[in-house]
């Protein structure tokens, strides 16, 4: 994950992607360090810092980053936290912009609850999107209501670029909401993480 440290506090787009890409093709455990406070450090790309948190120079906590929302998203609301099993399945979305670039990926989990859970990244950073939800199998599978939405993204997070004092502004947890039975088309704010969660029926 040797990456630009400036991402680490301005979207969940990658934390996202790359735990749901790595535990979907078989990795059996993802680990991501640091996760102590540190101050904000220069980098290529300017001050950054790859933690959960933004600490003082005596590593008092100051705030959160994105990469902090993401983890709880994926820990307490994509899986279900210290549960037992879970069944990953592959997921897609074909919607791409005009270069072929990928804009949405999706991550899809059984959980011990009987829930699915659905991870939903739309990597547009200035457009949203809407998309159907649909099971690709022979049992006419399909989400049962009540339907969790919990969404973070550019709307909640943005990091705001001051050297050793950049901050987030908005700074704002995930947003939850609860989608009626029966709903098929989803609006993914741009540049941000949404699960949905429910049960299923045929």
């Amino acid at each position: 994950m040797a990456t630009p440290s400036r991402w680490r506090t301005s979207s969940p787009c990658p934390v996202a992607d790359s735990v749901g890409a790595f535990l979907t093709a078989g990795g059996a455990v993802y680990y991501h360090s640091p996760i102590q406070p540190e101050p904000l450090r220069p980098g290529c790309h300017g001050f950054g810092t790859y933690g959960n948190y933004v600490a003082d120079e005596k590593l008092n906590v100051k705030t959160f980053t994105s990469q902090y929302h993401a983890s709880r998203l994926i820990h307490l609301e994509w899986v279900q936290h210290r549960a037992g099993v879970h069944k990953l399945y592959p997921a897609a979305c074909d919607l791409q912009d005009a270069a072929g670039h990928t804009l949405i990926t999706a991550y899809s989990v059984e959980r011990p609850d009987g829930n699915w859970s659905l991870m939903l990244i739309n990597k547009d950073q200035s457009n949203p999107h809407q998309v159907r939800i649909a099971f690709d199998d022979a049992s006419d599978k399909s989400f049962t209501g009540p339907i969790t939405m919990i969404t973070f993204g550019s709307d909640q997070y943005i990091w705001k670029s001051d050297g050793p004092n950049g901050h987030p502004d908005p700074n704002e947890p995930p947003v939850t909401k609860t989608l009626a039975a029966g709903t098929q088309f989803i609006t993914l704010p741009k540049a941000s993480v949404t699960i949905l969660r429910a049960k299923t029926g045929s």
